[in-house]
């Protein structure tokens, strides 16, 4: 999931560390227990605008391209935290260049039929104790730049906590936002690069 789509906490505290090699153009997938059949995916801006869009096969299955250059040019952003933040967040996240930004997470499916007209998709795994979810997200830079700092904001009488350590490319970049939760609810989120790893479990968003 709003400016940059850095998802509200615990999601807005993400770090974001780019992988190298060749241009990331589309992104591939394959719905758990997908229940409803054929239809089409999409990619939604902020003002949810159809950004780009793919066929979905009856089992699940997408590969939907991402949005181009100029298509994301209008839509940039002048950082990956937003300038509005919680009473008593503290932010030294720094850029080392005047790059801009956008994040997409979210895939958006619409059956031919169904008992909805959309569903929310993730790229997520969450299990253990204490809790660890891994998120894939999709990073538009319009320069190459690196990012640092840390962004610390109180949940109730705990910290989450997000350490940057970015080297983001120009164009999209395939990142991965590692927060484990502990039992008294204070998180650390830690990031890694995730690259062409294979990974292309996509599941329904939990009702909100």
């Amino acid at each position: 999931m709003p400016a940059v789509r850095l998802l509200t906490l615990p999601f807005l505290l993400l770090g974001l560390i780019s992988c190298s090699g060749k241009s990331l153009t589309q992104v591939r997938g394959e719905v758990r227990n997908w229940t409803y059949g054929a239809g089409s995916v999409e990619f939604l801006s902020d003002d949810l605008k159809t950004l780009s869009s793919a066929d979905l096969d009856r089992v699940g299955r997408f590969t939907i391209l991402l949005p181009d250059a100029q298509t994301m040019t209008p839509l940039l952003q002048d950082s990956l935290v937003p300038a509005e933040l919680p009473a008593g967040c503290t932010n030294t996240v720094r850029a080392s260049s005047a790059a801009k930004f956008y994040s997409l997470g979210d895939v958006t499916a619409y059956p031919v039929s169904g008992q909805k007209n959309a569903y929310t998709l993730i790229s997520e795994d969450r299990g253990g104790s204490p809790v660890r979810v891994t998120r894939r997200l999709f990073i538009f830079a319009s320069q190459a730049v690196n990012v640092t700092g840390q962004l610390s904001c109180p949940v109730g009488s705990i910290q989450a906590v997000a350490s940057y350590g970015l080297s983001l490319k120009a164009g999209w970049n395939r990142v991965a936002s590692n927060q484990t939760t502990q039992a008294s609810g204070g998180s650390q989120t830690s990031i890694g690069t995730v690259g062409e790893d294979g990974f292309e479990r996509w599941s329904l968003a939990p009702e909100r």
